[in-house]
């Protein structure tokens, strides 16, 4: 019997254990607080679309000054010539 109640014991330990690490405390306090978890998605959001704004521009800037080394594009710099010709008789 005694063994019983050790093994139970040492179970809701291991269960408090696990909630612990999964930190479902945290998770269950933001979903009470409709709140905190607005503002904790707004910044995320806020911040995975910056971030993805600031690589895309690094990455488009890469592509311009590689291309630029290598001489251009020739189809492609008569035809942004044209438009801008186009652009500026307007």
């Amino acid at each position: 019997m005694a063994k019983f109640a050790k093994k139970k014991v040492s179970q809701q330990q291991a269960q408090k254990n696990i909630f612990d690490a999964t930190a479902l405390d945290a998770i269950t306090e933001l979903l009470q607080s409709p709140k905190k978890l607005f503002w904790l998605n707004f910044r995320t959001g806020f911040t995975r679309g910056f971030a993805g704004v600031l690589g895309a521009a690094v990455a488009i800037v890469a592509v311009g000054i590689i291309v630029a080394l290598f001489g251009g594009l020739p189809y492609v710099g008569s035809f942004l010539q044209k438009i801008g010709e186009a652009i500026q008789s307007k």
